[in-house]
């Protein structure tokens, strides 16, 4: 669907484009302030549990008697996209 802006002065003028659009089919949208629009979006939160009692030390030896070097890692995770 299409769609315009039009600005006007007085609440009147937008109560007067209301009722037009009762006998015309289109919508007519309140504005919200920018404050408003930001405020009332609620980010949930994520149930991420992993992060509340984080332990590095479970990755300790992760890469022990594996023949990899940071080279190596850096070339097979980024490809030809960095310079080595």
């Amino acid at each position: 669907m299409p769609e315009i802006t039009i600005k006007y002065k007085n609440e009147k003028a937008l109560h007067a484009l209301q009722d037009l659009s009762r006998y015309f089919d289109f919508v007519v949208k309140k504005p919200v302030s920018a404050k408003k629009a930001h405020s009332e979006k609620k980010v949930p939160l994520l149930p991420i549990t992993f992060a509340a009692d984080p332990d590095v030390t479970a990755l300790a030896g992760i890469w022990k008697g594996r023949n990899i070097s940071l080279n190596d890692l850096r070339k097979n995770a980024w490809g030809n996209r960095i310079l080595v």
